[in-house]
C-alpha cells in the first residue's frame, strides 16, 4: 500500500450547513478569529523553529561524533595493518593492501647533469619509485632511475624528504639499492613470483608522472616469462595490465598477501598500446638485491659472452665477445642455440635463467644449429666483472 493518497484536483469542496452559517457571521467575529489563528500560527512557528534548530544541532553533533569515531577507528586499523602486513596469514582486501603497503613505498627524485639543445651543461630533474626492504633504510629501485644521478632524495609517505646514497647497482638486471639514514622504517617482503598464475590480481604502488606519489593501480597478471627487449638487451618480465606510467619505475608489484612479486620497470607506449606494463620477477630480483646489499655489486655471475638477436622467436647469436667463453667454445654469429645442459631454449630469458643458476667455471653443453646442421659445443663459463658502480 502506498504511503501517499492522491486526491483528484477536480474534486468539489462541499460546505456543510454549519460551515454556511459561519460564512454569514458578522465580519468582526471573523476578523477576531483570523487574528487569533495568526497569533497561534506565529507562536507555533517560532517554537517549531526552535525545536527544529535544536534537532539540527543535535544531528550535527551526532554526525560529528560519528566522524571522529570513524577517524579513530581508521587510524587504529591502519596501525594494526602496518604491523601485521608482513607477514600476513590471509588475503587482504585492496584497501587493506594499500593501507599496509603504502607506508613502505617511496618517491625518488634525482638530478642528472647533461647538455641542452644549445650544448650548455644543465641539470635535469628525474623521478621514480622505490620501496623499503629493511627497517634500517635500504630501498630497492630500478638502476635506470638513479643512473648518472648527482643527487638522490627520497620522499616518504608522511612527507619527509631525506637524501639517499647508492649502496649498489646492477645494470644487467636494472636493479639498484639505495639507503637513507634512520631506523624503524616499515618494509615489504619478497614473495615467490614462480607461484603466480596468469589472471591473478595484483597492485602497483608508486609515483606516476613524478607528481602523484603513493598512487595505487590495480590489475592482473597478463603473462609470465615475457622476453622483452629494452635498449638492445633482453629481459625476463612479468606482464601486467595494472596502469604503469613514467615515474612508476622501481615501485613494487604486489600480490594480495602484501608480498612483492615484481619490481615495476617498464611500460609499452604508443598510439595503439594500452595496459602493457612489465616488472622484474621477484624470483630474480631478490637474489640481486641481497648481493647488492652485501657487496655493492653482483659476485660470481656466470656469463657466456654472446648477444642474442631479438624478436625472431629463437635464441640466435647476434655477436660473440672477443676471448669470451662462447668464442673459446666455437660459437659463431648466426648460430641458433637449441638447448643448454639438456634444457630446450626458445627465448633469451630461458638462457639467462640457466646462467643465473650457474657459477663461473661451470661447463655448459649446448646443442647448436648451424647451416642446417646440429652440433654440440661445450663452454667453460666466465665471471662477469662490473666496470664500476
Amino acid at each position: 500500500m502506498s504511503d501517499y493518497t492522491i486526491i483528484p484536483a477536480d474534486n468539489p469542496i462541499i460546505l456543510s450547513p454549519k460551515m454556511r452559517e459561519r460564512k454569514n457571521r458578522p465580519l468582526l467575529k471573523v476578523i477576531t478569529l483570523m487574528l487569533c489563528v495568526m497569533c497561534l500560527m506565529l507562536g507555533s512557528g517560532y517554537m517549531g523553529a526552535r525545536i527544529a534548530h535544536g534537532n539540527m544541532v543535535a544531528q550535527i553533533n551526532f554526525e560529528a561524533a560519528q566522524v571522529n569515531n570513524l577517524v579513530e577507528v581508521t587510524a587504529d586499523r591502519s596501525i594494526e595493518l602496518l604491523s601485521s602486513i608482513i607477514p600476513t596469514s590471509g588475503q587482504l582486501t585492496l584497501p587493506e593492501l594499500f593501507d599496509g603497503a603504502n607506508p613502505a613505498v617511496v618517491a625518488i627524485s634525482t638530478e642528472v647533469t647533461g647538455r641542452n639543445a644549445f650544448g650548455r651543461v644543465v641539470t635535469f630533474p628525474s623521478s621514480g619509485s622505490g620501496f623499503f626492504v629493511s627497517s634500517d633504510g635500504y630501498i630497492v629501485t630500478n638502476d635506470h632511475v638513479i643512473e648518472n644521478a648527482n643527487s638522490i632524495t627520497v620522499l616518504l609517505y608522511d612527507g619527509r624528504v631525506i637524501p639517499a646514497t647508492v649502496v649498489g647497482r646492477d645494470s644487467d638486471s636494472d636493479i639498484a639499492v639505495i639507503r637513507i639514514e634512520g631506523t624503524n622504517y616499515p618494509f615489504l617482503s619478497f614473495g615467490n613470483s614462480n607461484n603466480m598464475r596468469v589472471g591473478e590480481q595484483v597492485a602497483a604502488i608508486g609515483n606516476p608522472l613524478g607528481e602523484l606519489a603513493n598512487s595505487m593501480t590495480v590489475g592482473h597478471i597478463s603473462a609470465l616469462n615475457r622476453d622483452i627487449n629494452i635498449d638492445g638487451t633482453s629481459h625476463n618480465k612479468i606482464q601486467t595490465d595494472a596502469a604503469v606510467n613514467r615515474g612508476n619505475s622501481g615501485g613494487p608489484l604486489l600480490n594480495l598477501y602484501g608480498e612483492v612479486i615484481g619490481v615495476v620497470s617498464a611500460k609499452s607506449t604508443g598510439m595503439d598500446v594500452e595496459g602493457l606494463g612489465f616488472a622484474i620477477p621477484s624470483s630474480h630480483a631478490e637474489g640481486i638485491v641481497r648481493q647488492l646489499v652485501d657487496y655493492g655489486f653482483i659476485r660470481g655471475r656466470a656469463i657466456l659472452g654472446v648477444t642474442i638477436q631479438y624478436g625472431n622467436g629463437m635464441v640466435q647469436v647476434a655477436s660473440v665477445g672477443a676471448s669470451s667463453a662462447a668464442e673459446r667454445a666455437g660459437i659463431k654469429t648466426g648460430d641458433i642455440i637449441l638447448s643448454a645442459n639438456g634444457t630446450p631454449l626458445s627465448t633469451f630469458a630461458d638462457l639467462r635463467i640457466l646462467l643465473d643458476d650457474a657459477s663461473p667455471g661451470d661447463t655448459m653443453e649446448m646443442r647448436v644449429r648451424r647451416d642446417n646442421e646440429e652440433i654440440t659445443l661445450t663452454a667453460v663459463l666466465d665471471e662477469h666483472r662490473p666496470t664500476g658502480l
